[in-house]
């Protein structure tokens, strides 16, 4: 119960802290989260398009996911996200914190999902060079794929971007903020992936520690934008304004 009226009350305060968006927050799972315990995280708001993001323990793999996700709802159609991973660290050191867009079904733990994963890569708390991936869950509770690396080694700040057109999903990034883009494709690696969700989706940013629950991740994440005709405001950047910011993150911190 305490769950489910932290995703009401956040609910409700995003509507009246977030200048004509429904931005809202959960935290997805619990000590049966993969690389568990997840032990919850936090969303503080910063300037008028970004937050920065946390999530103690938990992953986004397996067979339930535990990962702090702020989103919105009711997303239909086709559409594009954007975002700059300004930084993106784990203490302790944890090559598998991961932190992107994701799209999924629900806010449930076995959720259908397409997560474009970026992990710490070469940051000095990495223990090894990753980079980044596509991630998909095509059936609830089933496993997760691909087992493989895209780009790697990554240097922040870096700009992503996810497209869905139908049932297909390409990802792309930019390491000079948006005004080139490249294929997160490299050998082997694809930079697109399939999933058939049903009716409307959830679309927002994920985070997830790792390391058996020890680890916390922490991304500073920005210029996020949700573009589409079936997105509820059609062209929705993360805006927050004067002290109701500071009020948003204040709350969410105690959560």
């Amino acid at each position: 119960m305490r769950y489910l009226l932290s995703i009401v009350l956040v609910g409700i305060l995003a509507s009246s802290a977030i200048a004509g968006l429904d931005w809202q927050v959960a935290k997805i799972g619990g000590a049966d989260s993969e690389q568990g315990p997840y032990e919850g995280g936090t969303v503080k708001f910063i300037g008028d398009d970004g937050f920065t993001i946390t999530a103690k323990g938990g992953d986004i793999w397996g067979g339930k996911i535990g990962c702090t996700l702020a989103y919105i709802k009711g997303v239909v159609g086709d559409f594009t996200i954007q975002y700059t991973v300004e930084e993106h660290t784990g203490d302790p050191a944890a090559t598998w914190t991961k932190v992107g867009a994701m799209v999924a079904q629900d806010i449930e733990a076995d959720t259908p999902y397409v997560f474009l994963a970026s992990m710490p890569s070469n940051d000095e708390t990495a223990l090894n060079d990753k980079g980044v991936k596509l991630v998909t869950r095509a059936e609830r509770g089933g496993g997760a794929g691909p087992g493989s690396n895209g780009w790697a080694p990554l240097k922040w700040p870096v700009t992503y971007k996810l497209v869905r057109k139908g049932e297909l999903f390409t990802a792309s990034l930019s390491f000079n903020g948006g005004t080139e883009w490249q294929s997160i494709a490299k050998g082997d690696k694809k930079d697109s992936t399939t999933l058939t969700f049903k009716g409307a989706v959830i679309v927002g940013i994920a985070i997830n520690g790792h390391n058996g629950g020890k680890t916390t991740g922490t991304a500073r994440v920005t210029g996020i934008t949700i573009e589409g005709s079936g997105v509820p405001g059609g062209a929705t950047p993360v805006e927050v304004h004067g002290k109701l910011a500071t009020m948003w993150g204040s709350f969410k911190a105690e959560l």
